[in-house]
C-alpha cells in the first residue's frame, strides 16, 4: 500500500474513493478529483482489478496522491474472498481519520468509513448503481450501502434530476444539491457548416455497454450505405458483431479525440433507454456541443436541456427519418456559433467545480454552527452529553454490509 506522494501543504486533506479506476475512459470522477486538488491536499483511492489490463494509461497528476485499492477475484460471489476484501478495504480506509474530507462516488465504500469517522463525508450520486448490476443479491446490496451513505454523509451531490429526486427521498427530504456534467473543451471547432456529399462519417464515443443500441446502428448502416459509423470507446460486458458499414476504433485518449474526430460530420448517442440510462446526464453530449457538430441522440427526459443543440428520436423510424432529412440537408448542427459559446461558458468544468466548491463550504459553515450549538447546549446543562459525528450530520452510523465494488463503469462516460 505505496502513496505517490505529491508535495505537501497546509491545506485541508480530501479523501477522493472513487469507483472506477484512475485508467478507466476520462469522466466525472477523474475531472472532480483534479480541480478539488487546485483547494484542497487531494489523495485518490481507486480500485484496481488484479487481472484486468487497463482501458488505458493514464498519466498521472502531480498535485493528486494516489492510493490503489485492489479488487480480488471472485468476492463477490466466494465468502472467503469477500471477507478477505471487507477486511482489506476496512483497513485501507482507515487512513481517512487523517483527513477533514471523505468524497465517495460508489456507495458501497461507505462501509469501510469508520463508523466515528468525525469528518465531512460527501457523496455523490453519480448514476443509478443498483440498476447496473445482473445480480439481484448484488443489487440489494449496493441499495442498502447507499442507504447508508446518503444517511451518513453530511453533503449529498446529485449529476441528474431524476437521482435528486431518488436521493433526497431517500434521505427522508434533505437536499441534494444538482452538479450536472459539464466540459473542458473549449469550442475546439466552430459549429460546423453543412456540407451535401457522397458519404458520412458518423461517430459515437464513450462506453459501450448493454446500454448501446447496437441493433439501431446495425439496421441504419444495412440501409444507408453512405452513411460510416464510427465508434470510438471501450466495450464493457458486450462483444461487438461485424456490420458491414460499423468500424470500432477502441479507446481513444481524450485530449486525442478532437483530432480524431475532426473530419466526422455527425456525432450520435444511440442507447436504449432504461432505467440506467434514464438517470444518467451524458458527459458526451456537453463534449459533443464543444466539438462543434451535428448531433444525433435518443430522447428522454433528462435530456430536455439539450433541446436547442441535438436532434433528438424515440424510435428507430424517428432515427431513420431523420437521418435521411440530414443526408439531403448535409448534417448542419441544430446550433449556431454564438449558442455553442454561450452554452460552453455555462456548463464548463470549471462551473461545475464552483458549485461543489460552494456547497462543501456552505455544509463546513452549517457544520461548526452544528458544533457551536452543542457546545454551548453542554456549557449550559453542564452535562456530559456526546454528540457523535452520526447525529451531527443527521445520521446513524448503520451496520457494516458485504458487497465489495470491484470499480463502477459509469453511465455518464
Amino acid at each position: 500500500m505505496k502513496l505517490q506522494a505529491a508535495q505537501t501543504n497546509s491545506r485541508k486533506k480530501l479523501l477522493y474513493v472513487m469507483g472506477i479506476d484512475w485508467n478507466w475512459i476520462y469522466q466525472r470522477p477523474q475531472i472532480i478529483a483534479e480541480y478539488l486538488s487546485r483547494d484542497y491536499e487531494v489523495t485518490v483511492v481507486y480500485p484496481v482489478k488484479l487481472w484486468d489490463t487497463p482501458a488505458v494509461r493514464r498519466r498521472k497528476k502531480e498535485a493528486l496522491r494516489y492510493l490503489r485499492i485492489w479488487t480480488l477475484p471472485f468476492q463477490r460471489k466466494l465468502k472467503v474472498a469477500g471477507w478477505a476484501a471487507d477486511r482489506y478495504g476496512s483497513l485501507l480506509l482507515k487512513i481517512c481519520r487523517h483527513y477533514q474530507y471523505v468524497y465517495i462516488d460508489y456507495p458501497s465504500y461507505i462501509k469501510y468509513i469508520p463508523a466515528d469517522y468525525a469528518g465531512c463525508l460527501i457523496y455523490d450520486c453519480i448514476d443509478d448503481h443498483a440498476q447496473m448490476c445482473a445480480s439481484e443479491k448484488i443489487r440489494r446490496e449496493i441499495e442498502k450501502t447507499e442507504q447508508e451513505a446518503v444517511l451518513r454523509s453530511s453533503l449529498l451531490v446529485v449529476s441528474s434530476m431524476k437521482l435528486k429526486r431518488r436521493i433526497e427521498e431517500q434521505s427522508g427530504g434533505r437536499k441534494a444539491v444538482l452538479v450536472r456534467n459539464g466540459t473542458d473543451f473549449r469550442k475546439v471547432y466552430d459549429a460546423k457548416e453543412s456540407c451535401i456529399k457522397g458519404k458520412y462519417t458518423i461517430g459515437y464515443i464513450g462506453t459501450i455497454a448493454e446500454w448501446f443500441d447496437e441493433e439501431l446502428l446495425a439496421k441504419s448502416a444495412g440501409e444507408h450505405p453512405e452513411l460510416s459509423y464510427h465508434l470510438i470507446g471501450p466495450c464493457m460486458g458486450i462483444s461487438l458483431t461485424a456490420h458491414r458499414g460499423i468500424s470500432y476504433e477502441g479507446v481513444v485518449e481524450h485530449g486525442r479525440l478532437q483530432s480524431h474526430i475532426k473530419d466526422y460530420d455527425c456525432l450520435i448517442m444511440p442507447f436504449v433507454v432504461n432505467e440506467i440510462v434514464k438517470s444518467v446526464d451524458p458527459v458526451k453530449l456537453y463534449d459533443y456541443i464543444a466539438f462543434g457538430k451535428c448531433i444525433v441522440s435518443v430522447w428522454y427526459e433528462e435530456l430536455k436541456h439539450f433541446e436547442d443543440y441535438v436532434y433528438f428520436y424515440r424510435t428507430y423510424e424517428e432515427y431513420d427519418q431523420l437521418m435521411r432529412k440530414l443526408i439531403r440537408t448535409g448534417f448542419p448542427p441544430k446550433y449556431n456559433v454564438h449558442q455553442q459559446e454561450n452554452f460552453l461558458d455555462e456548463n464548463s468544468w470549471q462551473e461545475r467545480y464552483g458549485m461543489i466548491v460552494e456547497a462543501i463550504r456552505q455544509t463546513d459553515r452549517e457544520r461548526q454552527t452544528a458544533d457551536e450549538s452543542h457546545e454551548c447546549i453542554r456549557n449550559q446543562t453542564g452535562g456530559n452529553q456526546n454528540v457523535s459525528a452520526g447525529k451531527r450530520t443527521g445520521t446513524g452510523s448503520g451496520g457494516r454490509k458485504r458487497g465489495v465494488p470491484d470499480g463502477a463503469a459509469s453511465g455518464n462516460a
